[in-house]
C-alpha cells in the first residue's frame, strides 16, 4: 500500500507540473504579456533553443525579460512554458 501511495504522489506531482498557466484577458492586455506574445516570429526563428529565445522578449534586462516570460508563458503556449521551466527562469 505504501508503494502505491508513493507512486500516486509522484504521478500527481508530474501531472500538475506540466500544466500551462491560464492566460486571462487582463494578462493579454498587459504590456508585459504583449512583449512576450508579440515575439512569436522570433520564437519560430530560434525554435526555443537556449537563451537566444530570451532575446526575443522586450524588456530592460534579462531579469525583466525572464519575469515577463514566467508570468505570460501560458499566453504563448505549452512550448513556451516548457522552455521557461527548462531554462529555470521561474
Amino acid at each position: 500500500m505504501r508503494l502505491s501511495l508513493g507512486l500516486l504522489t509522484l504521478w500527481l506531482g508530474v501531472a500538475l507540473s506540466q500544466t500551462v498557466p491560464e492566460c486571462t484577458k487582463e494578462m493579454v492586455a498587459s504590456d508585459d504579456c504583449a512583449d512576450v506574445i508579440d515575439a512569436n516570429a522570433c520564437y519560430n526563428k530560434f525554435r526555443f533553443s537556449g537563451t537566444q529565445t530570451l532575446t526575443c522578449i522586450g524588456g530592460t534586462d534579462n531579469k525583466d525579460k525572464a519575469r515577463k516570460a514566467c508570468k505570460c508563458c501560458g499566453c504563448v503556449g505549452a512550448q513556451m512554458c516548457k522552455w521557461v521551466q527548462q531554462q529555470k527562469l521561474c
